[in-house]
């Protein structure tokens, strides 16, 4: 019986530490991260990193999209996207992850990756309108009208009155050889901006 007793006490008090060590580690993660917003706000993202570099093999999500941030604001882009990719495999439905991850692999210019991860955030909201945009105007870029129509017109859904929706609209409609779909979405565009001086051969207007 004493010997069991000793055994509870002895559980208890691993149990005790155990907890007590834990909280000493989130108490330095929250030092860790605190310290690295005024190293940012300073400027010094060399020093925020560093301040949490400690934490960088703790597996969360939350260590790793900082991380991921402060490298990219340090131009550190391929340490960045390291983070970011770990921060999107730690949660795979996270738009912020992935926006961040986007915009570092642009920094990179690995445009094909950035398609990929544009589909994804399309896959899990399909009218996210930047996504939309954005796949529209590098499938434009690319010559490939065909690829960035169904992404324009849904953006075009969503945001009927925009200039920068209607302007690649007609440019893309003008593309596949729609003349008057295309007009149609230029004077749609000169309500929004009537001083717009692009369209003026197409429309003839002198």
């Amino acid at each position: 019986m004493k010997n069991r007793l000793i055994k509870f006490m002895s559980l208890g008090l691993f149990s005790l530490t155990s907890i007590f060590s834990f909280s000493q580690n989130e108490i330095e993660l929250r030092s860790a991260f605190k310290q690295s917003y005024v190293d940012e706000y300073n400027l010094k993202y060399a020093k925020a990193i560093e301040d949490l570099t400690p934490f960088a093999n703790v597996n969360t999500y939350e260590v790793h999209v900082r991380l991921a941030w402060l490298n990219y604001c340090n131009l550190k882009f391929n340490d960045a996207a390291i983070h970011y990719k770990k921060a999107v495999e730690l949660a795979p439905k996270s738009l912020e992850a992935r926006m961040g991850y986007i915009y570092t692999l642009a920094s990179l210019e690995k445009w094909d990756l950035v398609i990929d991860q544009y589909k994804v955030i399309i896959g899990i909201d399909p009218t996210h309108a930047l996504a939309n945009y954005n796949l529209a105007l590098i499938y434009y870029n690319r010559a490939d009208y065909k690829s960035a129509l169904p992404y324009i017109s849904t953006y075009i859904n969503c945001y009927p009155f925009n200039f920068d929706g209607v302007n690649l609209a007609g440019w893309i409609k003008f593309n596949l050889g729609n003349k008057d779909e295309a007009i149609s979405y230029f004077k749609k565009a000169l309500l929004l901006s009537p001083d717009e001086k692009k369209y003026d051969t197409i429309l003839k207007v002198k």
